[in-house]
């Protein structure tokens, strides 16, 4: 009777300890919340570049990821190799998401829904999003999803809506897309 007493204290202790750890950490935004996209593109400004880097499991492809808002809102989403290679060729809008083109390992309903969710979160305004900052505020840390539809994403840069480094991460399925800010002049 003493060791259970003592073993369920304990677990109260522990239980207690987390949510009050939980509770003061650094969040900006909770869960049902609308947060402002990663990356703010504005109509007729020019395309912007960042070194892609997608790594799945062993397999590792880079390029250049190139983006540009269209003058009907639309979004553009062109990447490719540095050889020339077109991986793929994406149209962002409100509610819409289509298939301009894509490399044929790419083509698989599950891996575009994926690649859908992570443009929609970096470029349109995200809902149940759970925000996180270092306490030196130089990374942000945005959590969004649950088991394999999970999300890391972490943002580097000191300018809202324009970062300089950009990691996302889906941890079940060991895929990882970093974004490298190029400058203009490229």
């Amino acid at each position: 009777m003493r060791r259970s007493l003592r073993f369920v204290s304990l677990t109260v202790l522990l239980f207690l300890g987390i949510q009050v750890q939980t509770s003061c950490s650094p969040r900006i935004s909770g869960e049902g919340s609308t947060v402002p996209p990663i990356i703010e593109l504005k109509q007729g400004e020019g395309s912007q570049k960042y070194n892609i880097q997608l790594d799945f499991m062993k397999h590792h492809m880079s390029g250049m990821l190139i983006v540009r808002c269209m003058s009907d809102n639309e979004i553009r989403i062109v990447a490719s190799t540095y050889f020339g290679l077109s991986l793929f060729d994406f149209s962002l809008r409100d509610d819409q998401f289509n298939v301009n083109s894509c490399i044929e390992p790419m083509k698989k309903e599950k891996v575009l829904k994926l690649l859908e969710m992570d443009f929609r979160r970096l470029f349109l305004n995200g809902k149940d999003v759970r925000v996180k900052a270092t306490k030196d505020n130089a990374t942000q840390k945005r959590t969004s999803g649950k088991g394999f539809g999970k999300s890391v994403v972490y943002i580097t840069g000191d300018t809202p809506g324009d970062p300089a480094q950009i990691k996302i991460k889906h941890p079940w399925i060991r895929l990882t897309i970093r974004l490298d800010k190029l400058s203009k002049e490229i």
